[in-house]
Parts: C-alpha cells; sequence; structure tokens
C-alpha cells in the first residue's frame, strides 16, 4: 500500500510547481485522491479541507519555498486511517504538517541540484539534446522526491500514530477545538491579503461573532 501512495504522492509532486499545475495538489483534492485510495474518501476530504484552511494562503509562485500540500495530504489520510478515530485524524493532520515542511525543504535542495546541473550545461557546449535531457531529469527528480518523502513519512508517521493513538489524552473537545484554533490561525492570514485589518475590520468582526454564535447552536 505505500508503494501506491509513494506513486501518488510522486505524482502531486510534479503538480505543485513541475508539471501543469492543475491545483490537483491542493490539500481538499490530495486528500480526497487520498481516502478514496484507501476506501475512506469521507475521511479524506474531512482532512483535505482542514488542510487546506491551512494552506490556503501559500501559493507556490515563482522560486519561493512554501510547504508542499500534495505529499503532506496523503500522508495524513493514510496516518488517520492507520489510527483510527479522532485521534487518528489529530496525529495524522500533525504528520500532514511536518510532511509539508520537510517536503519543502526537499524542495530547496532539488532546486539547488538542478541549479547545479544546468550551470554545468551552460559553461560546456550547450545542445538541445543536453537541455531536453536535463530538463527530463528534472522532472524525474521531482517525482522521486516525492515519492520517496510520501514513503518515508507514511512508514514513519503509522508507525508513531500506532504508538501514540492509545494514549492520546485530550477528550474529544479539545481534540477539535484544539484543530480548529490552528486552522482558524492560518485562515486569518487572509485579511492581509483582503486590506489588512484597518480596511476590513468590520467583516472580521462580523465573522468572529458569527463563528461564535454558530459553534453554540
Amino acid at each position: 500500500m505505500s508503494v501506491s501512495l509513494a506513486i501518488l504522492g510522486g505524482l502531486l509532486a510534479l503538480d505543485e510547481t513541475s508539471v501543469g499545475q492543475f491545483m490537483i495538489s491542493r490539500p481538499l483534492v490530495a486528500g480526497t485522491l487520498a481516502g478514496w485510495w484507501l476506501g475512506d474518501p469521507g475521511l479524506g476530504l474531512e482532512i483535505g479541507a482542514i488542510l487546506e484552511l491551512f494552506y490556503i494562503a501559500g501559493v507556490p509562485a515563482g522560486g519561493s519555498r512554501v510547504p508542499e500540500t500534495g505529499s503532506a495530504s496523503v500522508v495524513a489520510v493514510a496516518v488517520a486511517v492507520s489510527a483510527g478515530g479522532l485521534a487518528g485524524l489529530a496525529l495524522g493532520l500533525v504528520a500532514g504538517l511536518v510532511t509539508s515542511e520537510l517536503g519543502g525543504m526537499s524542495v530547496s535542495l532539488q532546486r539547488r541540484l538542478v541549479g547545479n546541473l544546468f550551470g554545468r550545461i551552460e559553461a560546456g557546449s550547450r545542445t538541445a539534446s543536453k537541455v531536453t535531457s536535463a530538463h527530463l531529469f528534472s522532472v524525474l527528480l521531482d517525482f522521486v522526491r516525492g515519492a520517496v518523502v510520501t514513503a518515508a513519512a507514511v512508514v514513519v508517521g503509522s508507525w508513531l500514530s500506532g504508538v501514540l493513538v492509545s494514549r492520546w489524552p485530550l477528550p474529544h473537545e479539545t481534540t477539535v477545538a484544539l484543530v480548529l484554533v490552528g486552522a482558524a490561525v492560518h485562515l486569518g492570514a487572509l485579511l492581509k491579503g483582503f486590506g489588512g485589518w484597518q480596511s476590513r475590520r468590520a467583516v472580521f468582526l462580523v465573522g468572529l461573532v458569527a463563528g461564535i454564535v454558530g459553534a453554540y447552536l
């Protein structure tokens, strides 16, 4: 099962920047795909939606380093399915968040390697075949990197969740609140993109009141 998930993680890694950017690697889509593959699309959609709140403000544009969401979503769903229950969902989200940061670091290393490769080509004799081969190698490297990150994180995350799930100390309500608060903090970063606190404080306060009222209904 980890092999198929690794392949899925590698394909989603390509969608991040190397090939297409069709948004399949966004957590909402990637999580649902992973859940469908593992036989629980509902859980995949739930985890994907929560992770989307964490990463909705991040856009992989240009050479900026952002957390890798595709492989992270696969890992989060796989760990949650493996552990089961609400504790499994929380541990899956933690595994996904950690994987996204490690994936982002691996992308930076890959870019340096690819940059060195093309630097050597520019320093020597440049031919169309060399440039094409280097480009295809870069795409393959991105796939392999995403697959390795996904496979390693699934194996380690599933093992750790199996150890920790029975020792999860928080009750149901606290676990749900912790997950939602964490997602809400990241979602609040969008406020800056819409003009900041000064211009949108009324909308923010109305949303805050509506959220509090809705929580008690």
